[in-house]
């Protein structure tokens, strides 16, 4: 097995660890007038502000302690899905034709994701208990089986119609037990718990967290012959080993993780006790409607702690453009955020489509993507960092050229059954093989990688 040196950063690093910490950082800003700072909720607060997914109030609050109502949850999913023409009358006699959940709710009834009371009513003001929205996202999500966990002291309280729920939420992180191990089922949710628990639902379908289909056959892209280098990795050389991958043929072999806020409070002395040696975080955004350039909020906090624990860092930015200049933006952003930082793996530039209604990306061509890629690598090249690429073999069939990217290394992001080595054609430096690794120190999934290529 490949070992990688002690450089004397890393070293220094150990150092820090053993005889004394670094002064943490962590960015907040001002997001609604009723949120502090420092609220432990504040995160999901943004991710569902800047996803559409729960609005403030017309005064500029966002009411964190106000309970959230079903109607509200209805318009939250609703939105989420791209708010789809409504054809159907649910029928129930507390839903004016002219308020403004009719559709959501009209629309989560007709979908079975959310029903009444059997009565022909709906109680859109009524609060969401936490079996509630348990049920709801467990329907969403296609009701998928899932194994019963260690009883909460008040198992016999919840509800007969959502113990599975229940136990998938709790299996997958989106809905956690109380301090006194309860799971309080008929409870309500405040807007703050709801934000939270659907960040945590919806981060794991969020494009930001790629979720490539496992494929064991990969179609070559169409580009001009003799301009891509071959894969020439021995697929026989890739073993699992301790619980990540690693290659035993003729090239360096890292173990990697790759995080943003969706991985919340991550404690880094374990993750680098468990075998990891670099870490690719998100710096920052594009949000995906009104298209404005965000820090990622825990990017401060996870880069000062993987460096001081000696960690290899790099970063990626989950890039929303629709043109080269906007791509040139977003690279200078980037380079403002890591300017004080010993970046010694690549800067990534990350283009994913996001499926949603309201997407400004929806009309986004192949060749307008490559060239926001060029425009984005140009840039950070030119301020002397490694500039890389992310793609799967889908997105490098139909949106990106690589034959127009050549010069620049490659992130694969390629999740196969097993783990087995990727049938993708071409030569790439970085694999991102799973989205479902577990790491001892990160709460939850997360994507791993191995990495293929000496970058000091």
């Amino acid at each position: 097995m490949k070992k990688r040196k002690l450089s004397f950063r890393r070293l220094l690093a150990m150092l820090l660890v053993l005889f004394g910490t670094l002064s943490l950082r962590v960015v907040s800003a001002a997001v609604f007038a009723d949120i502090p700072a420092d609220a432990w909720y504040l995160d999901a607060v943004v991710w569902c502000r800047d996803n559409s997914v729960i609005s403030g109030t017309a005064d500029g609050q966002f009411e964190p302690e106000t309970k959230m109502s079903r109607a509200m949850l209805a318009t939250a999913l609703y939105r989420v899905s791209g708010t789809p023409e409504v054809t159907v009358n649910a029928g129930f006699f507390d839903i004016p034709a002219d308020s403004w959940y009719s559709d959501a709710v009209n629309w989560a009834a007709a979908t079975g994701y959310m029903s009444g009371y059997g009565d022909g009513l709906f109680g859109p003001e009524d609060p969401v208990t936490r079996e509630q929205i348990a049920v709801t996202l467990w329907r969403y999500e296609g009701s998928p089986s899932a194994e019963s966990g260690q009883d909460f002291d008040d198992e016999q309280s919840i509800s007969a119609f959502a113990g599975q729920a229940v136990d998938w939420a709790r299996a997958a992180g989106i809905i956690a037990g109380k301090e006194d191990n309860c799971f309080d089922p008929q409870g309500d949710t405040t807007r703050a718990e709801a934000a939270v628990v659907l960040t945590r639902y919806l981060g794991q379908r969020d494009p930001d967290e790629p979720q490539p289909p496992p494929q064991d056959e990969t179609e070559p892209p169409e580009s001009e012959p003799g301009i891509l280098t071959p894969n020439q990795y021995d697929s026989s050389a890739f073993v699992i080993d301790g619980g990540f991958l690693s290659y035993l043929g003729d090239a360096p072999s890292y173990v990697g993780v790759d995080v943003s806020a969706h991985q919340e409070w991550i404690e880094w002395d374990r993750v680098a006790a468990a075998g990891v040696d670099f870490a690719m975080i998100r710096a920052g955004y594009r949000g995906y409607t009104v298209g404005e350039i965000h820090e990622d909020r825990y990017f401060r906090y996870n880069i000062d702690n993987a460096l001081r624990v000696g960690l290899d860092v790099g970063v990626y930015f989950f890039s929303q453009a629709v043109t080269p200049q906007e791509a040139r933006e977003e690279a200078q952003q980037l380079l403002e955020w890591i300017e004080q930082y010993d970046i010694t793996y690549p800067v990534v530039f990350d283009w994913e489509r996001v499926e949603q209604g309201n997407s400004r990306t929806n009309e986004t061509d192949g060749p307008t993507i490559t060239a926001c890629a060029r425009a984005f690598c140009e840039v950070i090249a030119d301020a002397g960092y490694t500039p890389m690429v992310y793609g799967s073999p889908s997105k490098i069939n139909t949106e990106i050229d690589l034959s127009q990217l050549s010069e620049y290394p490659l992130w694969l992001a390629h999740y196969t059954t097993g783990w087995r080595p990727t049938s993708f054609p071409y030569h790439y430096h970085m694999w991102q093989y799973t989205s479902s690794g577990a790491v001892d120190g990160i709460s939850g999934r997360v994507d791993l990688n191995i990495c293929l290529t000496e970058w000091e």
